[in-house]
């Protein structure tokens, strides 16, 4: 037999052998290779239980392994310790009611924001790109859960809305926003009550929620016709006074429609108010009172706001935030408009406290980026004012978080245990004692990643 000259083949190790070295590799790598330990914090989990003093969490690939009292669990060897002793954990945040635009996005991520609901973009293309960008990671930014353009009545109060003067049309409205993958619908204050009910059909066969900015349909009809929240709580005026039809013809026009309705709360009576919390709340509509919206119509004639800490997160070109003048010269307002949203506001804060008490669900929203509404800053805004309209900082952190993924139907969002994703924001201070802590951020964990605010806004000013 010949023998074949070259290089003999390399010889393959025996399998046992292979296995035995792949096993003692395996007995070396720490138990907590690629685990993150914070402890040590005080934590606020979303559930809206008590905070837990002394609390651990452990984090992997991006998700939550497990959650306890420091010395309650061990902590693997090998993981990446963190102590957080003297700081809050709260879940991330979610902003129930956003108009996001893409020089926000990392905006959101520095004020803790991790979650956006956004309502009423420019196209619906648009929306599902910024999505997309988002979930998949293409760009840093919180995760996006979209409705597309808005469905009003005809003519629309904005043109990249979708027009809708009958029931047919109504129907394909929904119809095209199912088949480019919206989370949600969003519809506006031109919709009837008989445009509205084909509507609710069609979206309830397709499992699409329905959000409700109100101006044509009463918020009592809007919500036993099946809508999943109450934007802006608009709606509930026509259905607490004697007399709607005021109102809803003045809705023909969006600006005349919303001045009249915004100061219109000031006539309202306790007594009516409560009728109508009580009325929506037993439906299982939710609410998203955005009351940091409110707070800034009634306050456009201060100048001093365009200059409060956060506003140097808003880039100059940024008109929706910062044109209030352009706003008043559309609209029209003088001093006694504002006066009357001003005394429309302790109603406003009369009806969230009366939709508590009776159990519905209030989920925090920011409506920015709007005229003084700041992406991410607005949000703790709304945090604050949901507490002085009678929650406590625990019930508003959880608006802020649980309630808000409730509401997207997100059961791994807005919750800090073992499972969910490891969305959270570490903070300076105590919440509970004086809510503006949650302001005081260290640092944001977003799908397991650590942001510094401080290093991302560096890079804005560059």
């Amino acid at each position: 037999m010949k023998r074949v000259r070259g290089r003999l083949p390399t010889a393959r190790p025996p399998i046992l052998l292979t296995a035995a070295v792949v096993l003692m590799s395996a007995a070396c790598k720490p138990a907590g290779d690629g685990v993150i330990a914070l402890e040590g914090a005080t934590l606020i989990d979303g559930s809206g239980s008590e905070p837990v003093k002394d609390a651990v969490i452990l984090v992997k690939d991006g998700h939550i392994q497990a959650v306890a009292r420091v010395n309650e669990i061990p902590v693997p060897r090998g993981a990446r310790e963190i102590s957080l002793i003297g700081k809050t954990v709260i879940p991330g945040l979610v902003d129930a009611h956003a108009h996001v635009e893409r020089w926000a996005l990392e905006r959101y991520v520095a004020w803790g924001v991790t979650t956006v609901r956004d309502l009423g973009a420019t196209t619906t293309d648009s929306a599902i790109a910024l999505k997309n960008d988002c979930n998949l990671g293409a760009v840093l930014g919180p995760r996006l859960f979209t409705s597309g353009a808005m469905i009003d009545g005809v003519p629309p109060t904005y043109p990249t809305a979708t027009g809708v003067a009958e029931p047919s049309a109504a129907r394909k409205a929904v119809d095209q926003r199912a088949v480019v993958g919206t989370d949600l619908l969003k519809i506006y204050t031109k919709i009837t009550p008989s445009l509205l009910k084909p509507l609710m059909d069609e979206a309830s066969t397709l499992r699409l929620p329905v959000a409700a900015h109100l101006g044509k349909t009463d918020a009592v009809t809007a919500a036993r016709a099946g809508v999943a929240s109450l934007e802006h709580m608009a709606g509930v005026v026509q259905a607490a006074v004697r007399d709607p039809a005021p109102y809803i013809q003045a809705h023909d026009q969006f600006l005349p429609g919303w001045t009249l309705e915004e100061a219109g709360w000031a006539s309202l009576d306790s007594g009516s108010v409560q009728r109508v919390a009580r009325a929506v709340a037993a439906t299982r509509t939710a609410v998203v009172p955005t009351l940091v919206l409110h707070e800034m119509l009634a306050r456009l004639d201060n100048p001093t706001l365009l200059l409060r800490p956060g506003m140097e997160d808003v880039p100059a070109r940024a008109g929706s935030v910062r044109d209030v003048a352009g706003l008043l010269k559309r609209t029209r307002w003088r001093a006694a408009d504002l006066q009357a949203f001003r005394r429309a506001r302790a109603r406003q804060d009369q009806f969230v406290r009366e939709f508590k008490r009776a159990g519905g669900l209030i989920a925090a929203g920011s409506d920015a980026a709007n005229q003084l509404l700041v992406p991410g800053l607005s949000l703790h805004e709304e945090v604050a004012l949901l507490v002085a309209a009678g929650l406590s900082p625990v019930e508003a952190i959880t608006a802020a978080t649980r309630k808000g993924a409730q509401l997207l139907h997100a059961d791994s969002l807005g919750l800090l245990e073992a499972g969910k994703v490891a969305d959270l924001v570490v903070l300076d201070g105590d919440p509970v004692t004086a809510i503006a802590a949650t302001r005081r951020i260290a640092w944001v964990m977003i799908r397991g990643r650590i942001i510094q605010p401080d290093s991302l806004r560096k890079t804005w000013a560059n």
